[in-house]
């Protein structure tokens, strides 16, 4: 991405000199630093092993066996696509497709679609009885939406299954089905509205209000803010509801959350004065304001959005970042090694 000049970072901060400008300057920023993020995360999940290993089947084949190749991927195929496979033998297929998709670069998920089990894969989501197999299922179809062949996996149909699986009684399943639909939200606006208007929010909310592992609190909150990225931007009531409970997160969670958090609310207060309200009214500036005083510019560079968007709004949203005392936080911004942050 090309250098910005001191006048196109003055733009993009100083309200009534294009600001529009600014926003899309910042947001291509914001996008290449939660790029860089996501495909290190994906990477480091793919490449993820199961806690126990698993030994080869009875007859012999190369199904239940360790290491797969794409050249097993048509034994597998016929294996899954058997009307009664069941019981051990379908939670090895299953796992033998996850563990394909899970190979660190370049996972064959074009020969695995080729082989005709994405309905298949879908299919056993549902199974609540079998919740190894869901679980497997569900890292495999997460493997796929984390490529560029995610619109398979909606038009295939697991969107409103891994919604209703973010109530799962298994943990595990509830933050794999939330890094799913993460990876779908986060594709392009249209996938993104479409995780949200099949009712996406409201049981990822829960888990990040209450959740069971810090791994799942992680995951829904990267989640989240995928939910909540993009233009054109998401419909404000659909992500409104997020906002407090942003705000919570920033008082209380783990550092790489409050910066998932703080980019999720960049994303929301970059638009029209609605929006900015919408974050001004949750008594976010304070919160804010504070975390600009941090040492990580991890945390301060989306803080520093957040609060560039609000002052680009009306005077009233200006004087309520000016109360919580932002021109006090300014001699340390403006002596900032990092030039993103100056």
């Amino acid at each position: 991405m090309p250098s910005t000049t001191l006048a196109d970072r003055k733009s993009g901060f100083k309200k009534g000199i294009d600001a529009s400008e600014g926003r899309r300057c910042r947001n291509e920023t914001s996008i290449k630093l939660r790029k860089d993020k996501k495909e290190e995360g994906l990477a480091k999940r793919r490449a993820a092993l199961t806690p126990s290993g698993l030994t080869t089947s009875s007859d012999g084949s190369s199904v239940g066996k360790n290491l797969y190749t794409v050249a097993d991927i048509p034994q597998l195929a016929a294996a899954l696509l058997q009307p009664n496979v069941d019981g051990a033998k379908l939670l090895d297929v299953v796992r033998g497709f996850r563990k394909i998709l899970s190979v660190e670069s370049n996972p064959p998920v074009h020969d695995v679609l080729q082989s005709g089990v994405l309905p298949t894969l879908v299919h056993m989501l549902t199974l609540n009885d079998k919740p190894d197999v869901q679980f497997e299922a569900a890292w495999a179809l997460t493997n796929i939406a984390s490529t560029d062949m995610t619109r398979a996996v909606v038009e295939a149909g697991a969107v409103p299954i891994f919604i209703n699986l973010l109530s799962s009684p298994s943990a595990d399943i509830r933050d794999q089905s939330a890094w799913c639909l993460g990876n779908i939200a986060g594709d392009s606006p249209p996938l993104r509205d479409t995780v949200l208007f099949a009712g996406a929010m409201q049981p990822l909310l829960k888990n990040i209000v209450s959740p069971a592992t810090p791994a799942l609190l992680n995951n829904s909150v990267w989640a989240l803010s995928n939910f909540c990225r993009g233009k054109p931007a998401p419909v404000l009531s659909y992500i409104a509801s997020a906002i407090p409970v942003l705000a919570s997160i920033l008082q209380q969670a783990h550092a790489d959350t409050k910066v998932d958090a703080l980019w999720a609310l960049s994303y929301i207060s970059d638009g029209n004065d609605e929006r900015i309200q919408a974050v001004v009214d949750c008594d976010l500036a304070p919160l804010l304001v504070e975390l600009l005083g941090s040492e990580g510019s991890n945390v301060v560079t989306p803080a520093l959005r957040t609060v560039g968007n609000i002052v680009s709004g009306n005077d009233e949203h200006t004087q309520a970042v000016l109360d919580a005392g932002l021109i006090n936080r300014m001699p340390l911004l403006l002596q900032s090694p990092k030039v993103c942050l100056m």
